[in-house]
């Protein structure tokens, strides 16, 4: 049985607030209505901030929609689960909050609940392109999304076996 870490029960958690259940809902623009956040294209690079008691976030328009929708992501992680400014953290610290981002985006903008559901193809090669065409993500995040899920099958069979040696 698949054991959901904490990231993945939030995000579930999340959608299930929001009345979001299937890929075809995912949509920046609602959910950012939902959760009170302002949301804009900008000429400049993607990014969150907290003004006059709002949240909001600027996308960098030359981005296509897949890009958009993962800067959304991304952003959204430290309107929801970080505080301050980065320009005033040490770079540790910085470098951290920007690490769980970009692992908040793997995970929001293709939730585990969601892929569950999907009959991935055995081809590796398809199985990406279904994700990717499924959940308007790039294909190389797609990528890196399916090592996610299958790696973490790897070490529950791995922590499976390994406890049936000790038993």
């Amino acid at each position: 049985m698949y054991q959901n870490t904490h990231l993945e029960d939030y995000i579930q958690q999340l959608y299930k607030e929001l009345s979001i259940e299937q890929p075809e809902q995912l949509n920046k623009y609602v959910i950012a209505d939902q959760l009170n956040v302002g949301v804009y294209l900008t000429s400049n690079t993607s990014e969150a901030f907290y003004w006059q008691d709002r949240y909001y976030i600027f996308i960098d328009r030359n981005l296509d929609s897949r890009q958009r929708w993962q800067d959304f992501g991304h952003e959204l992680c430290h309107v929801l689960r970080h505080s301050g400014h980065q320009g005033h953290m040490p770079v540790p610290f910085r470098e951290l909050q920007e690490w769980q981002a970009d692992n908040f985006m793997y995970h929001f903008c293709v939730p585990t609940f969601m892929l569950r559901k999907i009959h991935l193809p055995y081809d590796q090669f398809e199985a990406i392109r279904l994700i990717s065409e499924t959940f308007n993500v790039e294909y190389s995040l797609a990528v890196k999304r399916l090592e996610m899920y299958h790696r973490k099958d790897v070490h529950k069979m791995i922590y499976a076996s390994s406890t049936e040696i000790y038993k």
